[in-house]
């Protein structure tokens, strides 16, 4: 089979086989692209750990009848926060974050897929016990569009949202025949409305509010969003805001046992301030089937005994709980 060639030397091309043994029609059909911010936009200079590209060339390109069909929508995958202590890679080594699986189910199902890379070092809990209502979004904000708040300061180039940018304008114009110019606007600007956002912890936080500033196709949160102030004993603000995105296109899949940034309590009173329980209470997953009665709050409390809340908190996305998750994701992904 032809490969596309790198783009340039710091970008490494990577071929990963989805469901090799089970399906050779998609051998080789999925790439996992790692493409360093810095090769994106010469101005970005920190944060570089690579950003993931995924697409099902066999559905966008070949347009193979036995697979599902391009959905013309991007999967922006926003990680959780990267511990400031973390090991930083070794020169020349690029490494996937836990999202792999659920990125390259979502490929094989037709998205567009970009795992981004940002500056995720602090985490938003850091705004608990502020008494300012609007300091969750402030934080958030400085990150997904460029600012200033207490306890951040981004500059535009290093924001979300101009690292999308920058990478979808890349793979535009190197890797055309993918057509990743539909996701950008005439002006260079994101198409938001053929944009499903998702992402785990504070990465999971950053997809709701970008849910609620503009109108996406849908919201995916895991272990997420935990935006709850410790000094008010209330939700964050933002919660209440009028919603570009409705909420029908909202769905969290949390962990009965994750204590990270809030209790699993105050992790219920968050999603209720999202109004997601207007779609019927929260149902845990081991015991239903899809499509979950409708509900929007699905729960889990895999194994099924007790796990300290670190584990709890990365089950939901964790390829290894493959028998578990797989379902949920495709009716995240998948459900109308």
């Amino acid at each position: 089979m032809k490969t596309l060639p790198c783009l340039s030397a710091p970008l490494l091309l990577c071929l990963t086989p989805l469901h090799a043994q089970t399906n050779p029609q998609t051998q080789q059909a999925l790439n996992g692209l790692p493409i360093r911010p810095s090769t994106t936009d010469s101005a970005i200079k920190d944060f570089d750990d690579p950003h993931w590209v995924y697409v099902n060339r066999d559905s966008v390109l070949k347009k193979e009848m036995t697979l599902p069909a391009a959905r013309h929508e991007l999967l922006l995958w926003i990680p959780g926060t990267r511990p400031p202590d973390a090991e930083e890679p070794r020169p020349g080594r690029v490494t996937r974050g836990g999202s792999d699986a659920f990125c390259k189910l979502a490929a094989s199902l037709g998205y567009h897929v970009i795992a981004l890379s940002y500056p995720n070092t602090i985490s938003a809990a850091v705004c608990r016990n502020e008494a300012e209502p609007g300091a969750f979004e402030e934080f958030r904000m400085a990150l997904i569009a460029g600012g200033a708040s207490k306890h951040i300061t981004v500059s535009r180039t290093d924001s979300i949202e101009n690292r999308l940018i920058k990478l979808l304008q890349l793979l535009a114009k190197n890797r055309a025949r993918e057509e990743w110019s539909q996701f950008l606007k005439e002006d260079g600007g994101i198409r938001w409305e053929r944009v499903a956002v998702a992402g785990q912890s504070q990465g999971g936080g950053h997809a709701a509010l970008i849910g609620v500033h503009h109108r996406v196709s849908r919201v995916l949160c895991f272990g997420a969003p935990k935006d709850h102030s410790l000094a008010l004993k209330s939700p964050a603000a933002w919660y209440q805001k009028e919603s570009a995105t409705p909420k029908d296109r909202f769905f969290a899949f949390n962990h009965e046992q994750d204590r990270q940034g809030c209790t699993p309590a105050q992790q219920i009173e968050n999603l209720q301030a999202l109004k997601l329980d207007s779609f019927g209470p929260p149902v845990k997953v081991e015991n239903a089937q899809p499509p979950y009665g409708g509900s929007r709050i699905l729960m889990t409390n895999h194994p099924g005994t007790k796990v300290d809340s670190r584990t709890a908190h990365g089950t939901m996305i964790s390829g290894r709980n493959k028998a578990l998750n797989e379902p949920v994701w495709r009716h995240m992904l998948l459900h109308e």
